[in-house]
């Protein structure tokens, strides 16, 4: 009688098949179906490629359910920290920055803006006192645990909002932060961002520790705090 359940693909297609995936899910999370639906596999193949995947990382599932990039173990990362925060932005419609901290100050080392042509602007190398308040800067002096949420109105520019989670990468203090206008305040704005901030966090951490793009990070602030010190600020 013969086999008809499904043979194992050959390596390279599996190989095939794999980036196939990775290459789908640059473009948004989505689901185990639908990404059977777009690349036409059976749902054994996809569900066996997607679990190894997973195992090593190069793909993770968020706190919704959907399956996206992530980071793949040590200093070969297939995520970013810009790819994390396109993705945050892509969830919640707005800009999105990366803050670290510099003693008595906060500079941002990452920046994705909103889509919208009324958006809440950071560029890369602004640093702020924290004394100046807003969200990241609450984040930023407060533990360091992404579990810990903050939100403010018009802290540092009227008409603006943003929420805040930090988080730790050995001595280094950050905070990911979503700015917006507060036209577009959403009702909830923990139930809106807080689970979206500190999943991505998350990513964030596990994707910068033992990682160069830290001491990128860490060149960027240190190379913006010495230009406004240059600059007699």
């Amino acid at each position: 009688m013969r086999d008809t359940a499904e043979k194992p693909a050959p390596e390279i297609g599996v190989l095939d098949r794999s980036a196939a995936i990775l290459a789908i899910l640059q473009d948004r999370p989505m689901t185990a179906a639908e990404i059977c639906r777009r690349l036409g596999y059976s749902k054994s193949t996809t569900y066996r490629l997607l679990a190894d995947l997973r195992t090593h990382r190069f793909i993770v599932r968020d706190s919704s359910g959907l399956l996206r990039l992530g980071p793949f173990p040590g200093r070969r990362s297939i995520a970013t920290t810009n790819s994390v925060l396109e993705c945050l932005r892509t969830m919640t419609g707005e800009s999105v920055q990366l803050w670290i901290r510099a003693g008595e100050d906060r500079v941002c080392v990452r920046n994705v803006e909103a889509d919208h042509e009324l958006r809440v602007s950071r560029g890369v190398g602004t640093v702020l006192p924290l004394v100046d308040g807003g969200s990241a800067a609450l984040a930023l002096c407060g533990p360091g645990n992404p579990a810990e949420f903050y939100a403010t109105k018009q802290a540092r520019v009227a008409g603006t909002a943003s929420a805040s989670v930090a988080f730790t990468v050995g001595a280094n203090v950050f905070a990911l932060c979503v700015s917006y206008p507060l036209t577009r305040e959403p009702e909830n704005v923990a139930g809106a961002y807080r689970t979206l901030l500190a999943q991505a966090a998350g990513e964030l951490r596990a994707l910068l520790e033992g990682n160069e793009e830290l001491g990128v990070l860490r060149d960027i602030a240190r190379l913006a705090l010495g230009a406004r010190k240059q600059a007699g600020e």
